[in-house]
Parts: structure tokens; sequence; C-alpha cells
């Protein structure tokens, strides 16, 4: 799903190529096979420094990228479960409120000693 969708945000498959950490021949192939698999081209390559999305290729894109968020989702929330991390408690604050939240922080931390900030 990756090599399908990088090269559309990046419309480049030099730069896919390094961000996926594969070579663009790689690259290349992937999406070649995977335009004769669909039966019609996915990019216009006809400018060799950019390319674009055609039609079937925006559609696709469109259908797998939320499904390819909500794989990432979940194997995020394995890789924290598998960790014991099994919930995940987010608390927004303001600068002007943000000295008085510090005694709930504390006493939440006192309860739960495995607790630890998924961003510091």
């Amino acid at each position: 799903m990756e090599i399908l969708l990088a090269p559309a945000e990046e419309l480049y498959f030099g730069r896919t190529a390094q961000r996926l950490h594969a070579s663009q021949a790689r690259v290349n192939q992937a999406i070649n096979q995977q335009e004769r698999r669909l039966g019609g081209a996915l990019f216009d390559r006809s400018n060799h420094r950019r390319v674009r999305l055609t039609p079937l290729g925006r559609q696709l894109h469109d259908d797998m990228r939320p499904i390819y968020a909500n794989l990432r989702d979940s194997l995020e929330r394995a890789h924290l479960a598998a960790r014991g991390i099994t919930a995940v408690l987010r608390v927004g604050r303001l600068p002007i409120n943000a000295h008085d939240l510090c005694p709930y922080r504390d006493a939440f931390r006192a309860r739960h000693p495995r607790w630890k900030p998924l961003r510091p």
C-alpha cells in the first residue's frame, strides 16, 4: 500500500524511493505491476521530473488512504498494548491553565506509576 500511496504524495519516484528506503527501480516495478493488474495507468509520466496521478490513480489513492491510516493506527495500538499500554489519556491544556493542572497530573502519576507520557 505504501508503495502506491507515497508516490501520490511525493509526485516524484526518486523521493518516493528515498522515503521508502527502496530503489527507484523497485518503486517503478511495483507501480507497473499494479497498473498491469488494474488494467490502467495510475500515474501520468509524460514529465520525467514530476509525475501526476491519473483519474484512476486519484480514485485508488483516495480509497486506500483511510484504509492505510486505520492499518497504521491498529499496528500502533498493538505496539502499545505489547508494552502494557492499553489506553490513551489525552489532556488538553492552555498556557493559562497549565500550572493549575499540575496537581492533577502528579496525583495521576502517583496512582499509576507505570504511566508514561507518549510524548514528553
